[in-house]
């Protein structure tokens, strides 16, 4: 999160990537084949033979007709056809992104060929229709060039899902699946598939299909010691529903209680059935699973702690063996899960029999729940509003790093209204989501609305009041960015006199130095930012810097190149290397450095790094325009006039349809760097007017406009009209300003320039004076790179003109920029990726030769067949780092499958 680049705006942005929501690993198990009574083969058999067949099969039927038990029997036979099997059990609580976070978790095995990260690609599913299309898009592609010869995604419980969204997604799996893979889905409802259904392409299996037979019915009883008249009354009673079978096998279906249910429906025969098995437990086994009940899956832990029980490991085993409807699932530890229907009745007893130990039994369940979200939700069911709120603020920092603003977003909804309404902490929490969404008119409306919060009477807890001073630093920045100056600075003024929160200092001081900046005071900048770093260098934490990351055009601020350095290592460190958005933004401010180093090529290489970044972590927004903004300045340093047209044409439509105030603003911030391009192009001079007529002070018409950037223009527009007497004047009256107009070495730039007019305009030593200072600089801050904006032309005609009017050391100095801006454009001229040329459209040696040497092991290892893991244990590289070089490879190649991939190298060894 760039804080602070608020120059130039672009699209609403969201850059916190890197790892899907949370959620628990069982959501993905697959339920395990119990060691059944009988053996239901023909309905086994159908379902295994309707994936081969049918492009969906739906299993619906009403709670109790054991559609879990035979997607259990389903799974077992996939994985004796080694077929692929990727599972997902959907909770209530769940929208399109925790889905899509289950869809790619549990595809994970299978390898499939992701171009970009999946765990970025669900913070798209928050982000609108548009960027979750893309998503969904990507996830298609990779199923449909997986290595899977036949594959199956189970989606169970589709009938709890509320999220409309999530319902799309699922419509949209359904409508594009690859003709690999099959949608097996079940439901308690009917779902909208008449379409599938007049193809041909769904499978349905119904009540009909899933009850039991007389057979099936007559060996079930048998098995349990009853005698064939029975079974069969029993049959006729329960109708062949599986759930009325086994309570009633449980019950011992007595006399008075089979007579009862032959007038009940099938949930209260549920029910009623359900009463007599748990009124027979030993009472300790009873209050266990009453208690329990609040948890969606049972271990021996969990279950122990939030039941109080020392024995809930045996307690699970007497479950088992009494086939209490609990499904085992495939887990390292066992793990069971109570069947709806007997987990509601439960509940219901819970609510009845204990009804004031619910709340503490939620907190219990919180207090051991790994799931950030999943703990809020518990907390929230017991109207434990504190504890929900500490809870996720405690969290918020890693969900807004990994995930962005929207389960933030989302849980933040859930809370009481009046709660909500009264609360800072949660105000704070909105505000902060607000900033992900680069959403400042949000940001400010929850900042103003916390400060019109008063102070509890007892004074506020310390979390409070960082949460309140943390807001109020980001409304700082908002007011900014509004354009209301004045009430910033007031407000900054007012939080510098207090003994800040270390987080609300470092926002705050972002914030006084972003002002200073505006008003050009530029050598204040580096001395609060440094405060900033001096900070986050006492143990802060990857959010904290992520946080702070500095607006990239402050890096030829007077110091502010030590300070970027400074920054990149802290931040590098905490990274860890994880995949996270901060990545592409640390390789950006490696490139400017590097570039204002001389480093032409290795600034090349470190955007290369951004892009691959931005694109495998589906960066948007800010980090897209520094990006953009960078292959403009290094574009044009490099001579590729084409290219740097077509993207300041790009660039021009990005606000086509923004609000006319945005748009204006985008308008201006582009065309800062349109004039100052076009003249390094050397354009005619018609271009640099046009871009001038985009500058709010439309320099060229309003000569009574003294500021800095109009004069330059003049400047600019004098020099190239070969009016060198008009430029040497303008270069007067700039001089004294160029203190405050050091972004992106324009200051440089312009004494260079100035230089050039006078001397073009008969003052050499003039001339030489005004170069002196730019020089000098160049030479103590040992970056050559500033002055690369004056263009090879301006340089070569300094060294040659100004050679005897200054000292051997600077004299030397100007041949050396001459040659690094001449040696910038022919090294352009063979660089085909920095040029925009795809690697993929070259010879097949070149595309060889496109490969880094890891992507290069990488390659050979999947032509033998290597799986990611094994690839990553083999290279002691991590999954991730091997998702990475994967894609790097395909794209590289203009390959879609890791098979073309092996194929390819087989072809060229």
């Amino acid at each position: 999160m760039t804080a602070l680049a608020i120059e130039p705006p672009g699209e609403a942005t969201l850059d916190a990537r890197g790892a899907a929501p949370s959620f628990a690993a069982t959501k993905i198990r697959p339920a395990r084949s119990r060691a059944q009574t009988i053996a239901r083969p023909v309905l086994d058999q159908a379902l295994l033979a309707a994936t081969r067949t049918h492009r969906v099969v739906l299993l619906q039927a009403p709670a109790g007709f054991g559609k879990t038990s035979a997607l259990a029997e389903l799974a077992k036979g996939l994985a004796q056809a080694d077929a692929a099997l990727a599972w997902v059990s959907l909770d209530a609580e769940d929208d399109a992104a925790r889905l899509f976070a289950c869809l790619a978790a549990a595809l994970e095995p299978f390898d499939l060929p992701w171009r970009t990260l999946p765990d970025a690609l669900v913070a798209q599913m928050h982000q609108g229709s548009t960027a979750a299309r893309r998503a969904v898009e990507e996830l298609l592609n990779a199923l449909a060039h997986a290595d899977v010869a036949h594959g199956v995604i189970v989606i169970e419980d589709l009938h709890r899902a509320r999220d409309a969204d999530l319902v799309g997604l699922g419509d949209l799996l359904i409508e594009r699946l690859p003709r690999q893979w099959c949608l097996v889905l079940t439901s308690r409802e009917a779902l909208a598939l008449a379409r599938l259904r007049a193809a041909g392409e769904l499978a349905e299996f119904g009540a009909e299909a899933l009850r039991f037979s007389a057979d099936e019915s007559a060996a079930l009883i048998a098995a349990a010691g009853l005698d064939a008249a029975a079974g069969a009354a029993l049959h006729e009673r329960t109708q062949g529903w599986p759930a009325g079978l086994r309570l009633a096998l449980l019950a011992h279906a007595s006399r008075a209680g089979a007579a009862t249910a032959r007038t009940l429906g099938e949930r209260y025969l549920f029910e009623y059935l359900a009463s007599e098995v748990l009124d027979a437990l030993p009472h300790e086994l009873h209050n266990f699973l009453l208690r329990t009940s609040v948890l969606p899956e049972l271990t021996a832990a969990r279950a122990g702690a939030v039941s109080g029980d020392a024995a809930a490991a045996l307690r699970l085993d007497d479950i088992e063996r009494r086939g209490l409807f609990a499904t085992p699932l495939e887990a390292p530890e066992r793990t069971l899960v109570l069947h709806d229907l007997l987990r509601d009745a439960l509940r219901s007893r819970l609510v009845q029999r204990l009804p004031g130990e619910l709340p503490l039994l939620l907190q219990r369940a919180a207090a051991t729940e790994a799931d950030p979200l999943r703990r809020v939700g518990y907390l929230l069911q017991a109207s434990d509003w504190a504890g929900a709120e500490n809870s996720l603020d405690d969290a918020a920092p890693a969900l807004f790093l990994h995930q962005g603003p929207g389960e933030v977003e989302r849980t933040l909804a859930q809370f009481n209204a009046q709660w909500r309404a009264q609360s800072v902490v949660l105000a704070a929490l909105a505000a902060g989501a607000a900033l992900l969404r680069w959403d400042w008119d949000a940001v400010r409306r929850h900042a103003e609305s916390l400060q019109a919060l008063p102070a509890p009477p007892a004074g506020e807890t310390l979390r409070q009041r960082t949460a309140r001073e943390r807001t109020l630093g980001l409304l700082a920045m908002a007011l900014y960015v509004a354009d209301r100056n004045e009430a910033s600075e007031a407000l900054i003024a007012e939080l510098r006199a207090r003994a800040l929160a270390p987080s609300a200092r470092r926002l705050m001081l972002i914030a006084d130095a972003t002002q200073h900046f505006r008003r050009g005071e530029h050598a204040q900048v580096q001395q609060l930012y440094g405060a900033v770093l001096d900070s986050l260098e006492t143990g802060a934490s990857l959010f904290d810097w992520w946080e702070c990351v500095p607006a990239a055009n402050w890096g030829t601020l007077p110091g502010m190149r030590r300070q970027m350095q400074r920054f990149v290592a802290g931040a590098s460190h905490e990274l860890r290397g994880q995949p996270l958005a901060l990545r592409a933004d640390l390789a950006m401010l490696q490139a400017y450095d590097h570039l204002w180093a001389g480093r032409i090529e290795a600034a090349r290489d470190a955007v290369r790094a951004a892009e691959d970044d931005q694109r495998w972590l589906a960066c948007s927004g800010e980090t897209d325009i520094t990006v953009q903004i960078f292959r403009l300045i290094e574009g044009a340093i490099s001579g590729r006039a084409d290219e740097v047209r077509a993207r300041l044409e790009t660039l021009r439509e990005r606000n086509r349809d923004a609000a006319p105030d945005r748009r204006r603003l985008w308008q201006h911030h582009l065309a800062v760097y349109g004039v100052r391009i076009s003249h390094l192009l050397d354009e005619p001079p018609a271009v640099l007017e046009r871009w001038a007529a985009w500058l709010k002070e439309d320099p060229l018409r309003s000569a009574e406009q003294l500021n800095g950037r109009a004069i330059a223009v003049r400047l600019r527009h004098a020099a190239a009209q070969g009016r060198w007497d008009e430029a040497a004047r303008q270069y007067e009256l700039i001089e004294p300003k160029l203190a405050s107009m050091d972004v992106h070495a324009h200051a440089v730039e312009l004494q260079l320039r100035g230089a050039h007019a006078l001397l073009r305009a008969g003052a050499a030593a003039t001339a030489a004076r005004a170069a002196v200072p730019a020089l000098v600089r160049l030479r103590e801050e040992a970056s050559p790179g500033y002055a690369l904006m004056a263009g090879p032309a301006v340089l070569r005609t300094l060294a040659e003109g100004l050679g005897a009017q200054l000292e051997p050391e600077l004299a030397r100095l100007l041949v050396e920029l001459t040659t690094l801006a001449e040696s910038a454009r022919r090294g352009s001229a063979t660089d085909s990726a920095a040029s925009g040329a795809a690697p993929a459209a070259a010879a097949a040696a070149r595309k060889r030769a496109g490969l880094s040497t890891r992507e290069a092991e990488v390659l050979q290892l999947i032509a033998r067949g290597s799986s990611n893991k094994i690839i990553a244990r083999t290279l002691d590289i991590s999954p991730h780092t091997v998702k990475r070089h994967v894609a790097n490879i395909l794209d590289k190649l203009a390959l879609q499958s890791r098979g073309e991939a092996a194929a390819w190298w087989h072809r060229h060894p």
